[in-house]
């Protein structure tokens, strides 16, 4: 009888005598059914009460311990009860607090509640305020062109005046039961546009390979961040052709918008001459002056 009561497994100790060296702490997450009309702390309950982790559930916070099987519930109106449950891991029993169910999310399992919420500071402990907004701000779009070379923009705009072309004749070839006589000319015109990209991209090539070109240096402007500084001589230089050009287009204008000749014409041209001398001596007398004074 010794040997025999030697050899049997110890029983568990009794709530009042287990020390609870590592609880295990968490909230209740099983399921339970009640009869239909039930009374609990959260008011009438349902057939079935969801106690768990899922927002909107009733949390109960628990204190189990694995060695005795003592499992202390609090309750969000403050009640607190102790149940002995068998000694040893319940797995299932606890879980974490979070703001969703872990089932609901792996498995497609619809959480039930008992349509009591969770008290506000274990909402806030578990869904955190959002930041503040900031102002709004619209960000404007800034559409920057690539930097490519004057050939490139020369080939690309012929190109699309080239496909404008044939989009053109196509419709103009179709729409009617007789082709337009408008079609002869565009269909020049696209071809004279497509060999002109071509010419470019050859003389470009030609140039480069026979007449290399090394890349200039940057301006002033660039490299010291700021307006150029020009001279007397330069300025009246500038203002003069600038002159010339306002007057050239406006003898063109003058020439060609009616039958015959107006009286303006004449002055005109003998004012663009006049300012285009003007300027050429301001700039021989410039030169001319810096090479004798240097």
């Amino acid at each position: 009888m010794t040997v025999v009561d030697a050899r049997a497994p110890a029983s568990p100790p009794t709530p009042e005598e287990c020390e609870h060296p590592a609880p295990v702490r968490g909230v209740m997450a099983h399921e339970f059914a009640t009869y239909q009309g039930a009374m609990g702390p959260e008011g009438k309950r349902r057939t079935v009460t969801h106690y768990g982790p899922v927002l909107g559930g009733l949390p109960i916070e628990a204190w189990h311990c694995e060695l005795c099987g003592l499992l202390r519930l609090t309750f969000p109106d403050g009640r607190v009860e102790e149940r002995r449950l068998f000694p040893g891991p319940q797995p299932g029993l606890l879980a974490v607090p979070s703001a969703y169910d872990p089932d609901a999310v792996g498995y497609g399992m619809q959480a039930r509640v008992s349509g009591l919420s969770a008290p506000a500071e274990l909402m806030a402990a578990l869904l955190p305020p959002p930041a503040p907004a900031g102002p709004n701000v619209i960000e404007r779009v800034a559409a920057a062109l690539p930097p490519l070379g004057a050939v490139t923009w020369a080939t690309v705009i012929l190109l699309a005046a080239t496909c404008i072309g044939l989009l053109l004749a196509g419709y103009l070839a179709v729409y009617d039961y007789q082709t337009s006589s408008v079609e002869g000319p565009l269909v020049i015109a696209v071809g004279c546009c497509f060999a002109a990209a071509v010419g470019v991209q050859i003389l470009s090539v030609v140039q480069r390979h026979y007449f290399p070109m090394p890349p200039l240096r940057p301006s002033v402007a660039v490299t010291m961040r700021e307006r150029p500084r020009l001279d007397p001589a330069t300025r009246i230089m500038v203002a003069l052709m600038g002159l010339v050009a306002t007057g050239l287009l406006l003898a063109g204008i003058l020439a060609v918008y009616t039958y015959s000749t107006p009286a303006a014409e004449h002055p005109l041209v003998i004012g663009i001459i006049v300012c285009f001398g003007a300027a050429m001596v301001v700039k021989i007398v410039d030169a001319t002056t810096r090479h004798f004074l240097r």
